[in-house]
């Protein structure tokens, strides 16, 4: 099994255990084998406090997906998400916290965005432009050092996912 740091944030650092991240996913193998496989670790939010709300909306089934960028999976030579993929996401201290696996993966583009999408992510951020103003600062912080910014046809990977550790 191969883990991949997949972490990204506007100007956010975030240090890891490797030791404590292996001991988890090893505990949520056990508990459902089929994780044992290639794996992602991320970091989910803005800071602690929406990083805890966002996984909480996520272990209630109420933010069914996450959004990833390819331009970023690119740069970085990180995979896209594919279905069966485990993910485990951190706190901002580096603690892992759950485990979700994806179920399906489709692709857009950030123009095309539309509530039949928003709605999967969660409840605050459901509305089509608190949305799109969310995102487009957020990831405009990213891509600024790529070189990059958000626009129409800028690609989108959604990721739906469940919820798999700990329940």
């Amino acid at each position: 099994m191969k883990k991949t740091f997949a972490i990204v944030g506007p100007k956010v650092e975030i240090s890891f255990d490797e030791a404590a991240i292996d001991a988890f996913m090893a505990r949520a193998i056990l508990k459902k084998p089929e994780l044992a496989r290639d794996y992602q670790v991320r970091w989910i939010g803005l800071d602690e406090k929406t990083t805890v709300q966002i996984i909480q909306f996520i272990k209630l089934g109420e933010k069914k997906a996450t959004f990833t960028l390819p331009w970023l999976n690119e740069r970085n030579s990180w995979s896209d998400g594919y279905p069966a993929m485990p993910i485990i996401l951190l706190s901002t201290n580096g603690g892992p916290m759950l485990v979700v696996q994806i179920t399906e993966v489709f692709k857009t583009t950030f123009g095309a965005i539309d509530p039949s999408i928003t709605c999967l992510d969660g409840p605050p951020v459901r509305d089509l432009d608190v949305w799109i103003e969310l995102h487009t600062a957020y990831w405009n912080g990213i891509l600024e050092d790529y070189g990059l910014a958000c626009c129409e046809d800028m690609p989108v990977n959604i990721e739906k996912f469940e919820s798999v550790y700990p329940h």
